[in-house]
């Protein structure tokens, strides 16, 4: 019974070519949409899933909100909550640890030292962190030699394997014990542990372990003077706890918060501050509280952005079934007589069924074979979104297993209904030549064409809103001036040392303008400052910390609107802020501000040296345009500048140009700096587009969500297309016969479709505009819905809707009537 449902099957399919082709391709495009998804989805979901005990791991996190208002993410503890680790109880094991950015090199024998990177691929952090014994307590590696309690003791290191024999050589483990590794010239260690590298996808690629005494105990005192958690400082370390068993994440939480009320004083009116613990699997998704800012540097993909790409995902095999149930109860009319002789021969209407839904099981497995092809492709079209790791298993239990549950729920999804309908016809009526509610099956056919073409609809609509706010972000006067300005950032070596550089460029050919800043003014590495606006009081407000001397604010072309720039000057004597930080400051106009003082943050906290107010510089803008313009202080701080900006001259305009000036600039950097060092520079106006990087990676899903969504709708359509050529070819012969023109008949072969795309464009546009507006709603700095993005979504789907059905209408407009109506 099986092999002959089989053989019917193919029958079926070689005598409709047309429409099993559109079938296999409309199914194939939505299970590699899901597959590919899958790939990504299931790859992300497996960062740090397979540590033991991984359930009870979390990371200490909390946000900082200060009476004026302002919020900051806090990714580990501060010197404020020190001490709780060992006061509450419930913890098995605590540590924390410290990234290490100083360059690594190992002695050779008879040479020089070879030095080595210290940096983890993909992400901004290092391989080497400061960190306690307890790190092993908490994340449990195989130990191949030493132990852990060796990282008590200063001048200590544990390596992994895989470094240990990049340092040494391929030898055993136990012969790494003793070797010696330095760091930053003259920070001399001993190996005393070596662990297998860990298995799995994991953000803690850390290779170094150094004992936090070895900080202690040496130069980097400065910035880990004590060897416990009073020298956590959010976004420069993290610590971790494991909870003892029985003991739950709510419990600790409620701990901390008591733990603070009785231990934090706050010395402004209406600060606040909460400590919980977050999950080791949530820490590879971004966080919910500022965009980009978890102040940790591996990469994280944006979680709601994963969801939207499985609902795409979804949305497309959706469409691909539509389209296979359209096809399927159109040509079923010339099936009824199929149905009607093995109705009358004994079959059931469960038999008939059956073998529908196996030709739906043959076409699914062609179209899943093709997807299976398509997936790799895909991979590398579109590999600027796809992460680096990501890889197609074929050949893994997870993929097959998906596999074989697409092709069931495919099967079902695209075979359920014209089974049932095919199987209910009258063998009676079906042997005259009718079919069964031929009516209804016609209005579904139209449903399902308004469902694929509203989704289709949304997509186009998002698409262009989507691009409007992209093109408003890039062509927005941000304040300052972009054009032709490299970066190059270096927070390893002094200030001192970097302005050498400065003074070796700023004559070369091309270059008009050389700068030594903190920052450059807008981008995702910021410097932020408290400062009080009253000399008495405790009361800090946090502002965004530009360093830049007198050639700051003309080099980047920033407007004065108020008072003066700063004088030269060596130090820090005097300051310019923006229009923000004058409102912030009570003064009704920027020229109130000029002469007003501004108050730094003592080191041990309150009140420091005051700074007068020279200028008011426009507001500029500094982060996303998801968030406000900051206030702003712009100061002359020569021991925090870390940044290299150099404008071209505007002669440099030519690639060609350009890349003589950057080879000139990267020969005289490699005279002048390590190995270690590489010259990377960034242009600003590319530095800058990153911050939009999320915006355009949901560019990219929208475009080929709607890219997909139309050429399956458009392939859908010309198979009905077709089939109504065919059913109405008598009567368009007979139209032409009495004198209809082609142009007639293709007008009232296309109005129908037309007056569909219609439809959908109706139920579309509100669907659509409530999504864009509330997208929108999430940028402070926004662009406007206009009405001409919705008429030309419309105009585009209705085109594209009757280009692909009058092609048809005019060849069936063109065929002889005498070919149709021979047999008459």
């Amino acid at each position: 019974m099986i092999t002959n449902y089989w053989r019917v099957a193919w029958r079926s399919i070689n005598r409709n070519k047309v429409y099993t082709l559109i079938n296999i391709f409309g199914l194939a495009l939505g299970i590699c949409g899901c597959l590919v998804l899958f790939v990504i989805t299931h790859y992300e979901f497996s960062f740090d899933r397979d540590h033991p005990d991984g359930g009870r791991i979390y990371r200490i996190v909390g946000e900082q909100q200060r009476g004026s208002g302002e919020r900051r993410f806090m990714n580990s503890p501060d010197e404020d909550v020190a001490g709780f680790e060992t006061q509450i109880p419930g913890f098995a094991a605590t540590a924390g640890l410290f990234g290490y950015g100083g360059k690594i090199s190992v002695p050779q024998a008879g040479g020089a030292p070879r030095s080595f990177d210290n940096s983890i691929p993909g992400s901004y952090m290092h391989t080497a962190v400061f960190t306690w014994p307890g790190y092993f307590d908490i994340f449990r590696y195989q130990w191949l030699a030493g132990f852990a309690g060796a990282l008590n003791r200063p001048n200590n290191v544990v390596l992994t394997e895989s470094r240990g024999q990049l340092y040494f050589g391929k030898i055993p483990a136990a012969e790494m014990i003793g070797k010696t590794v330095i760091y930053d010239d003259s920070l001399s260690v001993r190996v005393s542990g070596v662990v297998r590298d860990w298995v799995g996808n994991t953000d803690f690629g850390y290779t170094d372990f150094l004992s936090v005494t070895t900080a202690t105990n040496s130069f980097l005192r400065k910035n880990i003077p004590k060897a416990d958690w009073s020298s956590l400082s959010p976004h420069r370390s993290m610590a971790f706890v494991k909870l003892a068993p029985g003991v739950t994440s709510e419990q600790i939480n409620a701990r901390l918060a008591l733990y603070i009320k009785d231990h934090v004083k706050f010395s402004q009116a209406g600060s606040k501050l909460t400590m919980y613990l977050q999950p080791l699997t949530a820490l590879h998704f971004t966080s919910d509280f500022h965009r980009g800012d978890d102040g940790d540097g591996w990469r994280k993909p944006y979680l709601p952005s994963l969801y939207a790409m499985m609902g795409v995902a979804v949305f497309i095999l959706l469409i691909g079934a539509v389209n296979f149930i359209n096809l399927s109860t159109a040509v079923s009319m010339s099936r009824a007589r199929e149905v009607g002789v093995r109705r009358v021969m004994g079959s059931r209407k469960w038999d008939i069924r059956l073998q529908f839904m196996v030709e739906t099981l043959a076409i699914t497995l062609f179209a899943v074979l093709l997807a299976i092809l398509l997936v790799n492709p895909m991979f590398a079209l579109f590999h600027d979104y796809v992460p680096e790791g990501v890889r197609f298993p074929l050949l893994s239990w997870s993929t097959l297993g998906f596999l074989a549950g697409m092709t069931v729920l495919t099967t079902l999804l695209a075979g359920f209904y014209p089974a049932w309908v095919l199987s209910s016809y009258d063998p009676v009526v079906s042997l005259k030549g009718g079919g069964a509610a031929g009516h209804d099956r016609a209005r579904l056919r139209r449903a399902l064409i308004v469902f694929q073409f509203t989704i289709s609809l949304v997509f186009i609509i998002g698409s262009l809103v989507i691009g409007k706010q992209i093109a408003f972000m890039s062509h927005a006067d941000k304040g300052f001036e972009t054009d032709r300005v490299l970066t190059l950032m270096d927070w390893n070596d002094p200030p001192q040392k970097l302005q050498v550089y400065v003074n070796s460029v700023k004559n070369l050919p091309g270059v008009e303008k050389v700068l030594l800043e903190g920052t450059p003014p807008m981008g995702f590495a910021q410097n932020m400052d408290n400062f009080s606006f009253q000399p008495m009081g405790n009361e800090m407000h946090m502002v965004s910390a530009h360093m830049g001397n007198e050639e700051y604010i003309p080099f980047y072309r920033m407007r004065l609107v108020a008072g003066r720039n700063v004088l030269h000057s060596d130090s820090l004597r005097e300051l310019v802020i923006n229009e923000t930080t004058a409102r912030q400051m009570g003064c009704p106009t920027p020229r109130q501000a000029v002469g007003r003082m501004l108050y730094s943050q003592a080191p041990q906290g309150g009140i420091g040296k005051g700074y007068p107010v020279v200028g008011v510089v426009a507001d500029f803008h500094v982060a996303s345009f998801h968030d406000p313009i900051p206030p702003v202080v712009i100061e002359n701080v020569p021991e925090r500048k870390n940044c290299i900006a150099i404008k071209l001259l505007p002669t440099e305009k030519d690639t060609k140009a350009v890349k003589v000036v950057i080879a000139q600039l990267a020969a005289i950097w490699t005279k002048q700096f390590p190995a270690d060092r590489p010259f990377q520079p960034a242009f600003l106006d590319e530095s800058i587009g990153w911050l939009f990087g999320q915006e355009e990676k949901t560019a990219w899903l929208v475009n080929m969500a709607m890219g997909v969504t139309i050429f399956i709708s458009c392939l859908g359509l010309f198979g009905l297309g077709l089939f109504t050529m065919r059913r109405r070819a008598k009567e368009i012969s007979i139209r032409k016969v009495l004198g209809a023109s082609v142009a007639a008949i293709t007008t009232m072969l296309s109005k129908d479709f037309a007056l569909l795309v219609g439809i959908a464009f109706c139920i579309a546009t509100p669907v659509a505009w409530i999504v864009a507006e509330r997208w929108l709603q999430d940028f402070v700095y926004r662009t406007e819905l206009s009405f001409w993005i919705f008429v030309a979504a419309g105009m585009g789907a209705l085109a594209l809707a009757l280009l692909t059905v009058g092609f048809q209408a005019v060849r069936a407009a063109l065929v002889n009537p005498v070919e149709s109506l021979r047999s008459e």
